[in-house]
């Protein structure tokens, strides 16, 4: 919605204008844009602010664009979208035209001026026909059509205001009228339009108006230009399937900014009132369109209207809810902490990765919001949306996270250390907000059958609060053979569970695009929460499932659960590291190392190398105010310059983190630029190795072992196998040229001999002062390629321990 005082603003506007339930799983517009969330900036904050059409002139736009290019380019941000007032009068064919008083050498200067700079532009319309144009019953291009024969009668209003009349699109030439205005915009060089106004919704939750036929028109007609297609505002959330199906992005609610005149942008009820909205809308979003919160107006203190911490928030729900980010700021006067928190790389990474936040719950002011990321981690957001500062606590389980996890900030680029069952921020002030990387160290990951990243290809309905004990009271189904779900996941291995049942019949399972089996999901009464598929030993990489209904009535997806292996943790001392200069060896130095110690040096171009197998790595080593600049080389590629600085020390830092490498060989190269000092702590290799949990059916035991689950130690997921009786002993078979047994080290704990192809190799001591969990007690490697048995027995101590197994291929 957009309010305009003065009259000048108002008419431009008005030239311009002629110019259990049961979900039904919509699919995006199929245009090809909009795979990630926009970036840019609008300009209707700024004449909303200033109550002026001198934010839209050619100059202002310009000086936008210089301003975009300069600061926030780098990062992004590429449009830069021009709202109501820009037009002023038609052509003989009804067609809004730029204004010779804002454009004094044509739009298509400033538009040209824009793609110079490595950017997009932007126009603003409304539905219906000008009263203008109807009245002069102009001709419609390319029909023997004008405007009187395709309009609605009686008159109708086809806007909010009341500004134009309604189109008939059941004449055709209703439709070649809108096109004539897209192939027109399209030939000035436009990239995208926000069309406002749209009803059900802006004010009208009804059919009394009803856009969705204008939608529709204007859709088709900018499609073949790859025009980026924005629908505004307070849209109708019954109609998502609409707006999803012809639209790139759709507003949520009304207008963020606050009608103060010059005293606000905005304020902090508008940003507010949108995590019940992010809530309702996020299972729309998706690659081809995206929610749009409106203008993201933190960019200068003095005019946004809210404090530092509500800026920061406002960042963090638009970048967890990858909501069109866009900026309404005077791009030349942004002040030093909004330029900081538009440019975050890490918060922005977030909004682009396109995988929306939805909460824990919001039955308080203290909010969990958390999005998987198909990788082993997650984006959590801890939001203090009450008046006085309070704890904000997530618990793994909650966010469907079995196992020990390593936890980033991403505001103050700092890792904050591994957290067995979840992570406390202690006193969170009114209404600020932590925004963090939650990765797993190990254990395994859950999916409900609603997360984004599930493609269901088909007819496919979400069934909620069904009460039969689903997991988070949901399932999707499809009633239709031959339809599918597909999800692509990092890990090792992945089990599927749905719910058995007379109804339903046979899927077939792909992995990889294999085919694996055909699995029954037909019982003859009702048993929800079963595992009907499983596949262990995958290696370490992304993965694909796909699900096929092959018969029965209906065919139900619950969840999946894909296991995560723990990284590959390499020490400084390790002898594969190869050091170049004068580095040393600094050891016992208590400030959290791991394995307490570092390696370092004070020489410039000095360097420290090693070369892993696997897909990813990350460096990871201490910051602080001795330390500066370090370049980083992959394969003997530059990737970039990582700085090591910071105030203060805080150690386990990463430097620098890759992944999605091809599965093989490479090599890490990090070399000292600048500061006094360069320092290493380890390594963490992703590795194509194959982690098995102890509960995996491959491990025989034999003896008096039992399970102990949800310990809290860091396990790998959560859980270990134990026995107290000497000459128990577990057995393992696998293929590999390799294997390494994990299990936790403490008092209670002696020696176990260990056999490798019935071959005794070594007498193992598990004994530590103080329990360690996840700790490599046995490594082989060089084994011939085949089939090999690993087998641990117990020797001494009150107990044995297994935790899991690592295989190479």
């Amino acid at each position: 919605m957009r309010i305009f005082v003065t009259f000048t603003i108002f008419v431009s506007l008005l030239l311009a204008a002629y110019l259990p339930a049961n979900t039904q799983v919509a699919h995006a517009a199929n245009n090809g844009l909009a795979q990630k969330p926009l970036m840019g900036w609008s300009s209707y904050s700024m004449q909303s602010y200033t109550n002026s059409a001198n934010w839209i002139t050619a100059a202002q736009i310009k000086a936008q664009s210089d301003a975009m290019h300069t600061t926030l380019q780098p990062h992004g941000y590429t449009y830069i979208n021009v709202d109501a007032g820009w037009s002023s009068g038609a052509d003989a064919y009804g067609r809004p035209q730029p204004s010779a008083t804002l454009y004094p050498n044509g739009l298509s200067d400033v538009i040209n001026y824009v793609h110079n700079n490595g950017q997009k532009f932007g126009l603003y319309f409304i539905p219906g026909m000008s009263p203008a144009v109807y009245n002069a019953n102009l001709p419609i291009l390319g029909t023997s059509c004008h405007a009187q024969d395709i309009v609605v009668l009686p008159l109708t209003t086809a806007d909010y205001w009341n500004i134009g009349y309604k189109i008939n699109f059941a004449n055709p030439c209703a439709q070649s009228y809108i096109t004539s205005i897209a192939d027109q915009i399209a030939s000035w060089g436009v990239d995208f339009v926000k069309f406002d106004s749209v009803t059900p919704g802006s004010g009208h939750n009804d059919t009394t108006i009803d856009a969705r036929d204008d939608v529709k028109a204007w859709s088709q007609a900018l499609a073949p230009h790859q025009i980026w297609f924005e629908l505004s505002w307070a849209l109708d959330h019954n109609y998502a399937s609409t707006w999803k199906q012809y639209a790139n992005g759709w507003r949520v609610d009304w207008d963020v900014e606050c009608y103060c005149g010059t005293t606000a942008l905005t304020a902090w009820p508008n940003i507010a009132r949108l995590f019940p909205d992010a809530n309702q809308w996020w299972r729309e979003a998706g690659a081809g369109g995206w929610n749009d919160f409106d203008s993201l107006d933190i960019g200068n203190g003095a005019m946004d209207g809210m404090t530092q911490d509500e800026r920061q928030t406002a960042m963090s729900l638009w970048a967890m809810s990858s909501a069109q980010l866009y900026t309404g700021n005077d791009l030349t006067n942004l002040d030093s902490y909004g330029i900081q928190l538009l440019t975050n790389d890490e918060v922005i990474a977030v909004n682009q990765a396109g995988h929306p936040a939805h909460p824990v719950s919001m039955a308080s002011n203290q909010q969990v919001w958390y999005a998987n990321n198909g990788d082993g981690s997650y984006t959590v957001g801890l939001f203090n949306l009450g008046s006085s500062s309070s704890a904000v606590t997530v618990n793994w389980n909650d966010i469907g996270l079995n196992g020990p996890a390593s936890v980033r900030d991403l505001w103050s680029h700092s890792d904050l250390g591994t957290y067995n069952m979840g992570y406390s921020s202690v006193n969170l002030a009114s209404h600020a907000s932590r925004l963090l990387k939650v990765t797993a160290l190990g254990g395994s990951v859950t999916v409900n059958d609603d997360d984004t990243g599930i493609v269901y290809n088909g007819a496919w309905a979400r069934s909620y609060s069904r009460g039969f004990g689903d997991y988070q009271d949901d399932v999707h189904f499809t009633e239709t053979n031959n339809d599918s779900f597909q999800y692509s996941f990092a890990g090792t291995g992945v089990d599927l569970i749905t719910e058995k049942d007379s109804s339903q019949g046979n899927m077939d399972i792909y992995v990889d695009n294999v085919f694996k089996q055909t699995v029954n999901t037909y019982n003859t009464t009702r048993l929800a929460g079963q595992k009907v598929y499983s596949i262990t030993g995958l290696p370490n990489g992304v993965h694909t499932i796909k699900a096929v209904k092959k018969s029965g009535t209906y065919m139900l997806l619950d969840k999946l659960i894909f296991n995560v292996p723990s990284p590959v943790q390499i020490n400084d001392t390790n002898p594969a590291i190869t050091y170049s200069g004068t580095w040393s060896l600094s050891s016992a130095r208590g400030f959290g190392d791991y394995q307490d110690d570092v390696h370092f040096t004070q020489t410039n171009n000095d360097y420290v190398q090693i070369s892993f197998t696997g897909t990813g790595i990350d460096l990871i080593a201490e910051k602080d105010s001795s330390q500066g600049n370090v370049d980083i080389y992959i394969d003997n590629v530059f990737k970039q310059t990582v700085s090591a600085y910071n105030p203060s020390r805080i150690v386990q830092q990463t430097l620098y983190s890759i992944s999605g490498l091809s599965s093989g060989t490479h090599t890490i190269k990090a070399v000292k630029k600048s500061g006094t000092y360069m320092l290493l702590d380890k390594f963490n290799v992703q590795d194509t190795r194959i982690q098995f949990n102890d509960t995996d059916p491959a491990v025989a035991y034999s003896g008096a072992w039992s399970l102990n689950s949800n310990r809290g130690f860091g396990d790998y997921n959560n859980d270990v196998h134990f026995t107290q009786t000497n000459n128990d002993y577990l057995q393992f078979s696998f293929t590999g040229t390799g294997i390494e047994w994990i299990t936790e080290k403490d008092p209670g704990q002696g020696n176990v001999d260990i056999y490798i192809d019935n071959v005794f190799k070594q007498t193992v001591n598990t004994y530590n002062a103080a329990r360690l969990a996840q700790q490599s007690l046995y490594s082989i490697s060089g084994l011939s390629s085949g089939t090999h048995t690993f087998k641990a027995v117990k020797k001494t101590g009150t107990y044995m321990l297994s935790d899991a197994l690592i295989v190479t291929p």
